[in-house]
């Protein structure tokens, strides 16, 4: 129903921002990453998705197009609700996230408050394929130059292997802080012997 609210951020709360649009405040949702890139009084556009429930009407608000996208993945996964998908989106960054499927690392996901083990297996069975075959989610999560790690999956996907090979050959690699060039070797050695 509604795509996004571009205006000024007139609170910030523990968990949900409110935008002021014309003066009229509205209250929404966000993941701890969403709150993070947001200052009070700032004009920003916050993407948005309406969850309509039997005794509630919320609005949940995040800061790109690419965590919207997660969100509805993640809430499309059997057991999975919109508070426990904010719950793993305030706890693990985007990349993190699709690292932690794509190499079914489920471990990592239950760092997030209200993902146990099963939880965790069941987001990973049931979105590993989404997330690889996303290309826009595989652009965003590869964008950040500032991340080796990001840097590395990004030429091995260049290089003409997907991402979940690509993550699975990094994953195997215990010292990740090395330069570039010595990662994108080893990783090559480590996808050669496949």
């Amino acid at each position: 129903m509604y795509e996004y609210l571009n205006g000024v951020i007139a609170d910030i709360g523990e968990n949900y921002v409110v935008v002021d649009i014309n003066g009229m405040g509205f209250r929404t949702i966000c993941s701890q990453n969403t709150i993070k890139d947001l200052n009070i009084g700032k004009v920003t556009k916050i993407y948005t998705e309406l969850v309509i429930r039997d005794d509630n009407i919320i609005l949940y608000g995040f800061s790109n197009k690419t965590e919207l996208k997660i969100f509805k993945l993640l809430t499309s996964v059997s057991g999975v609700g919109p508070k426990v998908a904010v719950s793993v989106l305030s706890s693990l960054k985007i990349d993190e996230l699709t690292l932690a499927i794509a190499t079914k690392d489920y471990k990592e996901l239950t760092r997030a408050p209200g993902v146990g083990k099963k939880t965790a297996e069941r987001i990973i069975l049931e979105l590993k394929d989404k997330i690889n075959g996303d290309s826009s989610i595989i652009a965003t999560v590869t964008s950040d130059d500032s991340d080796n790690i990001i840097q590395v999956v990004q030429a091995l996907i260049s290089l003409g292997y997907n991402y979940n090979e690509a993550s699975m050959a990094l994953s195997s690699i215990e010292n990740k802080n090395r330069p570039v060039d010595s990662l994108i070797k080893e990783a090559l050695k480590r996808l050669s012997r496949i």
